[in-house]
């Protein structure tokens, strides 16, 4: 028994470190702000700063980076450019260790050189941990909350007359269908040098120009040369007649416009097919049942006037018979 007890001890005590080996293989880091925006002129330098928390209960040492990053796939993902370090930002230092629970505040300075035109840049400010690192893993706002690579996005605009062009390069809505919601989908394309935020809405109108129902664009940044996907649905289950899906927003400084719209019909053919054909039945059904109801009235009617004229016989054959 006491074997059997040093057995299960010794095996409950490998377990619970492989599970804790295991636990660690993932280290939870956290950065914060997560993005930030700044806006510089050409040849202005300005103090910022950016944290990396350490919440597991080891410390975690680790290489500090300022690298590119670039948009162009539809979700928003950033792609991080490994080989390409950013000579705008200087960092205090280029390694680090976060002791457990801890946090490290890395202060930094970006400046802009004097010729730079006006548009935008973007730059990654990245803690990545040393030993093995498990290939980068970022969400649509360019930041994975739990890794052992984290990074913090920077927007740096340099002011002056950017050029901005951003158009509707795909607008899917079907043209027929027997039910709502009307499903919309498109794409913006950004052309100009500064990422822009399209703001606006998806509006639905009946035939009589009637507004039956809007919907508010969702919040997406969208890097020069790249597209953003937009889905949404319009109106209800019951709609009938030809309706209007239009798209409305404006993005940039200037306001500008972006605005296309698609006519779709809706019309519940099955159903109105099923009402048509019951009412035939129905009518078909009352016609056969008229018919019958005539049919059997005259077979009485000829009845009658048989019987009427049999007794008319009777009475022309015993009338001398009756009484007076």
């Amino acid at each position: 028994m006491k074997k059997i007890l040093a057995l299960i001890i010794s095996l409950s005590v490998i377990t619970i470190f492989a599970v804790n080996v295991k636990a660690q293989d993932r280290i939870p880091l956290v950065v914060a702000p997560a993005r930030q925006n700044v806006a510089l002129d050409a040849g202005e330098t300005q103090n910022l700063s950016i944290r990396f928390f350490n919440e597991s209960n080891v410390p975690v040492s680790g290489n500090i980076r300022a690298i590119n990053f670039y948009v162009t796939g539809k979700d928003g993902s950033p792609v991080l450019l490994e080989n390409e370090d950013n000579d705008w930002i200087k960092l205090p230092f280029s390694k680090a260790t976060i002791p457990a629970g801890d946090v490290l505040r890395v202060n930094f300075k970006v400046t802009v050189p004097k010729d730079t035109q006006p548009g935008g840049r973007y730059v990654a400010i990245m803690f990545e941990q040393t030993g093995q690192i498990p290939e980068s893993q970022l969400d649509n706002e360019g930041v994975q909350a739990i890794s052992s690579r984290i990074v913090g996005l920077l927007s740096i605009r340099i002011n002056g007359s950017v050029y901005e062009s951003a158009f509707v390069d795909t607008f899917k809505v079907p043209t027929f269908l027997e039910f709502g919601p009307i499903p919309v989908y498109f794409e913006i394309l950004n052309k100009g040098g500064l990422h822009i935020t399209p703001i606006g809405q998806l509006t639905l109108t009946n035939w009589f120009g009637k507004e039956v129902d809007n919907v508010t664009l969702e919040s997406k940044n969208i890097f020069p040369n790249a597209k953003r996907t937009y889905e949404g649905s319009l109106g209800k289950t019951w709609m009938f007649g030809r309706y209007i899906a239009s798209l409305t927003a404006s993005y940039g400084d200037q306001g500008k416009a972006l605005t296309i719209n698609q006519f779709v019909w809706v019309v519940p053919i099955t159903l109105i097919l099923i009402i048509v054909l019951g009412l035939i039945i129905i009518s078909m059904g009352v016609v056969l049942i008229v018919k019958k109801f005539k049919a059997k009235q005259v077979k009485l009617e000829e009845k009658l006037e048989e019987e009427i004229t049999e007794l008319e016989t009777l009475k022309d054959k015993f009338k001398d018979k009756l009484p007076k």
